[in-house]
């Protein structure tokens, strides 16, 4: 037993030697991250997107087309770069000064809506950000509607009509619009999170990619080398994962001081989240470690693990959502590590789940983990078979010889 656990604890030693010793891994998994986090949280500091630049086209220019210009300038989300008072060319004009939206007033604006003729306010949005565009012509919308409603209680006033009665009659019903979870409506809260966890999600299965590969393609993976230490296909699963498990420890650490930093709202049940990360660290290990041990050759296991790991993110279902995919998209993201885990970070870190909440999140990544786990210690099996026959068949040839 005592015997075992010096060769366990001496093949441990040994795989963060091997880790040491590649200073392109070392930088990536320990260095990159933070780095990473850093900047991400940065980028998403602000939470939502703040003047953001338009262009107003005023062929009207009178108080009340001036009005609805300086709500514009008064709104957070806007920016008005610049007032304009005849037509321009649409595209040239945001092609030159990068606005997100060109809003259009018309001549006789004032004069028509005075005399009840709907005069049309054009705005044209640059769709080619649409977060963007979609945050100015929510502002554009509400600036607009905001006049229309006073106007319109101005004129039945002047009509005779109490204010409320006028307000009344605006606005026959009221609509009340709760957002939960995540009322701010902050990027940083809503993406920084996962995007991280993807980083961290894609140096695993790369880190695992050539586990075994390297020890295969250096002559490594025999008797003379690691397999004189040990033939348990389990030891070696736990003694390659070891390493890494450790290390995401460490990451964890410094992306919980990088929440706290950024102020970042924190899970009701920590020890849960904590759960779901070990556990999609485990399951992602195991996921690399099987084409490490389908593709011996380093290069190439690293080259088709990126078609797991880039896309990872994109098919989770985290920002787009999943049942809105093709089924075979939807069937693909359910094989990877990062997809369950997304969804227990996003339930309990914005909507305050508890374990019971996501225990088919939990249950989803144990059933990855058995699967990768068995395939793995199958293909290790077969392959600790191959290389202690190896030598026997060689062996056996030169006496035949």
């Amino acid at each position: 037993m005592h015997q075992r656990i010096n060769n366990f604890f001496f093949l441990v030693k040994r795989e963060f030697g091997l880790f040491w010793s590649n200073k392109i891994f070392v930088v990536a998994f320990l260095i990159m991250p933070v780095i990473l986090a850093f900047l991400l949280g940065n980028v998403y500091m602000d939470g939502a997107v703040k003047n953001l630049k338009i262009v107003v086209v005023d062929k009207d220019n009178t108080p009340m087309s001036n009005k609805l210009i300086d709500m514009f300038a008064e709104h957070p989300t806007l920016h008005v770069l610049k007032v304009e008072h005849e037509t321009i060319d649409l595209d040239q004009t945001m092609l030159d000064t990068r606005a997100i939206a060109i809003v259009v007033i018309p001549a006789r604006f004032e004069s028509d809506v005075f005399n009840k003729r709907s005069p049309e306010v054009n705005t044209y949005l640059n769709m080619s950000n649409t977060v963007a565009a979609g945050a100015v012509g929510t502002a554009v919308a509400q600036c607009n509607g905001t006049l229309n409603a006073g106007i319109g209680i101005e004129a039945m006033k002047k009509s005779g009509l109490p204010a409320t009665i006028a307000a009344q009659r605006i606005q026959p019903f009221q609509l009340n619009l709760f957002q939960l979870y995540n009322p701010g409506q902050s990027y940083l809260v809503f993406l920084w999170p996962a995007l991280i966890f993807s980083i961290l999600h894609q140096l695993l299965l790369l880190a695992m990619a050539v586990s075994f590969s390297q020890e295969i393609e250096n002559n490594t993976f025999n008797k003379a080398g690691l397999l004189g230490r040990t033939t348990s296909a389990f030891q070696l699963i736990i003694v390659k994962m070891f390493p890494y498990l450790i290390l995401s420890m460490l990451t964890l650490l410094v992306f919980y001081l990088f929440s706290i930093y950024f102020k970042l709202p924190h899970p009701v049940n920590p020890w849960v989240l904590f759960l779901s990360q070990i556990l999609m660290v485990i399951s992602t290990c195991l996921l690399g470690g099987v084409y490490s041990l389908i593709f011996p050759s380093q290069l190439k296991a690293t080259e088709l693990l990126l078609c797991i790991a880039s896309p990872a993110f994109t098919v989770s279902g985290f920002t787009w959502p999943a049942d809105q995919a093709p089924v075979i998209l939807e069937g693909f993201s359910k094989i990877i590590p990062l997809t369950p885990y997304l969804k227990s970070l996003r339930a309990l870190v914005l909507e305050g789940a508890n374990i019971h909440d996501v225990m088919p999140f939990i249950q989803h990544q144990l059933i990855l983990i058995g699967i990768y786990f068995l395939l793995s210690f199958i293909l290790l099996k077969l392959k600790i078979r191959k290389s202690l026959k190896a030598p026997k068949e060689t062996q056996a040839t030169a006496e035949l010889s």
